[in-house]
């Protein structure tokens, strides 16, 4: 019988050899370590001020204007259109909205 670790390792390993036989990391990696930046503690982190109307409109824009299939620099792209907000906060943005449309969903 398999312990769970050893159940997690042979399942890294298989993801690392994925990604090295694909010449890359995944949309969904890059997506996780932008978001999860180990290079930034709570005290390094810098509070930016909320969302305004007009971000969150030209964060919308985006997201329809570039969607998923427009490749790796779509939220180059997204950031661009925003034009105030790094890609690593609107990445940040968009998964805040997914996981509280979620948590609608689930009141229901």
């Amino acid at each position: 019988m398999m312990m769970p670790f050893e159940n997690f390792e042979r399942s890294q390993k298989q993801r690392i050899e994925s990604v090295e036989a694909g010449g890359g990391i995944s949309s969904r990696d890059t997506l996780n370590s932008a978001l999860h930046d180990s290079s930034e503690t709570p005290d390094t982190k810098k509070k930016k001020p909320a969302w305004t109307a007009d971000e969150q409109k030209l964060l919308e824009e985006g997201l329809k204007k570039f969607p998923q299939s427009s490749g790796p620099e779509r939220w180059d792209n997204i950031a661009k259109l925003v034009g105030t907000r790094s890609k690593k906060e609107c990445m940040r943005r968009y998964k805040e909205l997914v996981e509280q449309i979620k948590a609608k969903k689930a009141k229901k």
